[in-house]
């Protein structure tokens, strides 16, 4: 394969895989369900190799399964799962937010305030769509002040499973405690209080408690 091929097959791969991550996301591919590498290569007019590379990367990103003799799953979300996933990203996310607090000014905390406020507003049952972007948006305020990409790489696919591909069912009740601890969140980082607001973080807002 020269250089022109190796480009267009990466690039072909990428576009599998971000079209993939899109009908998981509209639950066009819902979880449990198996899909075929045969009839999708198929239906999307390309080969296998680019596909099986594609689901081989969300296979390791926890999103399907290859089962032999049986095809490739779409992964369920347990409640165990949610439970480890949540202790993870506090983690990781914690140890994130400790290492920008420091960077944070006005601009950042105003835009905190502002994505939390709109995320109130986007609350009901109709709207909860654009309620999961925002919270995506809160957290990428400070994470992508971050220079430690590993991390954020591993911060990304969590969330992703957890409020873009997993349950989105949450309570009125848990969404006004969601809006309640940014609020403390925003505080902290104002304050500059780096250690206190990750603890807060990994401690109380990644932790299941409703």
């Amino acid at each position: 394969m020269d250089i022109a091929q190796t480009k267009h097959y990466q690039l072909l791969r990428t576009q599998v895989y971000e079209h993939l991550r899109e009908e998981l996301k509209t639950e066009k591919l819902k979880s449990g369900m198996f899909i075929s590498i045969n009839k999708l290569a198929e239906e999307l007019g390309i080969t296998r190799t680019p596909l099986r590379d594609a689901l081989l990367q969300l296979q390791a990103e926890g999103f399907v399964t290859f089962l032999p003799q049986r095809g490739i799953q779409i992964n369920k979300i347990s409640q165990q799962d949610i439970e480890d996933i949540y202790e993870m990203l506090g983690a990781l996310d914690s140890r994130a937010l400790l290492s920008v607090v420091g960077k944070m000014g006005p601009r950042e905390i105003e835009t905190l305030k502002k994505i939390n406020e709109e995320m109130m507003r986007n609350i009901s049952g109709e709207k909860f769509n654009r309620y999961w972007d925002l919270n995506t948006e809160f957290h990428n305020t400070y994470l992508k002040l971050s220079s430690n990409k590993p991390l954020l790489n591993q911060v990304n696919i969590l969330r992703q499973r957890m409020f873009e591909f997993g349950k989105k069912d949450w309570s009125m009740k848990m969404k006004k405690f969601n809006y309640k601890e940014h609020l403390v969140m925003i505080k902290l980082i104002e304050e500059k209080e780096a250690i206190k607001a990750a603890d807060y973080m990994r401690d109380v807002h990644c932790v299941i408690n409703y």
